[in-house]
């Protein structure tokens, strides 16, 4: 398998559920959660950064995060938020410590802010130099999104939301390179569903000089979004991001359920993908598929599961890795043929 395929979880609730009595097990057996997951293959970690210093996923949780990480022997790499709460698909809330601030104003808040997280990471043991600039930015990015009746096309949005995007991430871009100028960066999107759409977003972003090391795609199959349940739909727009924008593709984000019984906000996500049953051993199953599906593809740089560690009665514990008793499901094994030994980018 390809030493340099990048292999890894999103676990960013760890902390959290920590502090209100969680743990996890292998085979019965309690393990610390970052080496757990190390020994089972996962070689890298995305981490959750948010503006605000305190709380969950600011700058004190994250830092946590980033040394358990280390610790453990997974390679972090963060995800500069640029929003104090949940940034996403569907929203982009501005931060209240910018809300008075002109765009332009806003980019040099970005800029300082950026080269002083980057620096504070560093000096607290991070060593990837690879960054994420904001999460499932299709339609903007730190306060830049369209109104709620406002079209979200790329005819639209490359008029009236990207050229603003683009001026932050810029900004954002350049002083994590004052920080680290060995740095490369994620541009992360979420409709893997589209082809037409990812091409226009990254050829955007490029003709704007926005530094795309690697085009990132959101993949949820289950889902029923769009028309790419199979791997064989998905190669089509991993093909056109591709040969359009000589980039590679990097999955952040991933996940499969193990059952058809859960509620919540993600309840509709319950698409069966042909060949694999919604039960653990389909999971298991899947998540092999894919991974091999990724790691089999030089066009993909690294695939990451996203919260295998939400166990419990909320609205991801068919997506995640554990079972409500705390052990670890069946799809953990997806990992160990995938990854040769550990290198650094």
């Amino acid at each position: 398998m390809r030493r340099d395929f990048m292999l890894g979880v999103d676990t960013n609730y760890a902390l959290e559920m920590e502090a209100h009595g969680s743990r996890w097990k292998w085979n019965g057996q309690e393990q610390e959660l970052f080496a757990g997951m190390q020994k089972q293959g996962a070689r890298r970690l995305r981490v959750r950064l948010w503006t605000e210093d305190d709380g969950v996923n600011g700058k004190s949780y994250a830092t946590e995060v980033v040394e358990r990480a280390m610790r453990a022997g997974l390679n972090s790499y963060l995800v500069i938020f640029l929003s104090e709460n949940w940034a996403d698909l569907t929203k982009q809330p501005l931060p209240v410590i910018w809300k008075d601030l002109s765009l332009e104003q806003r980019a040099e808040a970005v800029r300082k802010y950026s080269r002083g997280v980057v620096e504070h990471f560093r000096a607290h043991g991070l060593t990837s130099h690879l960054y994420e600039v904001g999460n499932e930015i299709d339609y903007g990015v730190c306060g830049v999104f369209p109104g709620r009746h406002a079209r979200k096309n790329p005819e639209h949005l490359s008029r009236h939301n990207w050229p603003d995007a683009a001026q932050l991430i810029l900004a954002c871009e350049a002083d994590v390179k004052a920080a680290d100028p060995d740095a490369k960066f994620i541009l992360h999107i979420a409709h893997w569903w589209d082809a037409d759409f990812c091409v226009a977003f990254f050829r955007f972003m490029l003709e704007r000089q926005v530094q795309i090391d690697f085009a990132g795609l959101t993949y949820f199959p289950s889902s029923n979004i769009g028309n790419s349940l199979t791997f064989d739909q998905f190669h089509a727009p991993i093909d056109r991001v591709t040969s359009s924008i000589n980039r590679p593709v990097i999955i952040p984000e991933t996940g499969y359920p193990s059952t058809a019984d859960f509620h919540g906000q993600f309840a509709r996500w319950r698409k069966e993908v042909p060949g694999y049953p919604l039960m653990p051993e389909g999971q298991e199953r899947w998540l092999r598929d894919f991974l091999k599906f990724c790691a089999d593809n030089p066009k993909i740089a690294g695939a990451f599961y996203w919260s295998p560690e939400w166990y419990g009665e909320g609205m991801w514990k068919t997506f995640a890795l554990f079972d409500t008793d705390r052990n670890a499901r069946p799809a953990w094994q997806a990992f160990r043929p995938v990854n040769g030994p550990a290198v650094s980018r």
